[in-house]
């Protein structure tokens, strides 16, 4: 148990984890006429539909990990977690100088764009978790073993993430409570 100890403690000097996050903007145009079609204009070009709803914006993320390892003395440990985090947002872009429009614009959209980057926020908080934890695994008697394992708590923390986003849209219905919906500012 003693030599046990020390290799883990030996091993945690020389493992390290490296979390990579890639964000990105995919805007759609909106370009309305008046204050008016506002809505209707946001609502028609929007490309964010799901289960015959409308929204107007859109976080999608996609995490990957991998691990590197090191086997000695019959025990197999993580010498090096890499995690990598792509977040897309798809966000709406004002393309009109109507200042009615645009005041109403420029009142709503940092709404929008703030809930959506707590999407963002609570994915970069699983990436980072997900390094921590693969790291934090004991060695295992074989490498199978320790993969599968690491494997394990990886996916039970995407599901953890997933169960999270679905927790935040019911909190906040979507954006509704954080301001984040056009109809509060029209």
């Amino acid at each position: 148990m003693k030599i046990l100890l020390m290799i883990s403690i030996f091993l945690s000097f020389y493992s390290r984890a490296e979390t990579k996050i890639v964000e990105e903007f995919l805007f759609y145009e909106v370009a309305p006429t008046s204050k008016g079609d506002l809505m209707e204009v946001l609502n028609l070009t929007s490309p964010i539909r799901e289960n015959g709803d409308v929204f107007h914006g859109y976080t999608k993320y996609e995490i990957n990990w991998r691990f590197w390892w090191k086997s000695t003395n019959n025990q197999c440990v993580f010498t090096k977690v890499e995690t990598t985090l792509k977040l897309k947002y798809t966000m709406p872009q004002l393309k009109s100088s109507i200042s009615d429009v645009r005041v109403v614009w420029s009142n709503w959209y940092p709404n929008l764009e703030a809930h959506e980057k707590g999407h963002g926020k609570l994915a970069k908080d699983a990436a980072y978790e997900i390094d921590k934890n693969l790291l934090s695994i004991s060695p295992k008697a074989n490498c199978n073993l320790l993969k599968k394992e690491g494997n394990k708590v990886a996916y039970k923390l995407m599901d953890k993430l997933k169960k999270a986003n679905k927790e935040y849209d019911i909190k906040t219905n979507h954006g509704e409570t954080q301001n984040a919906w056009l109809y509060l500012h029209l």
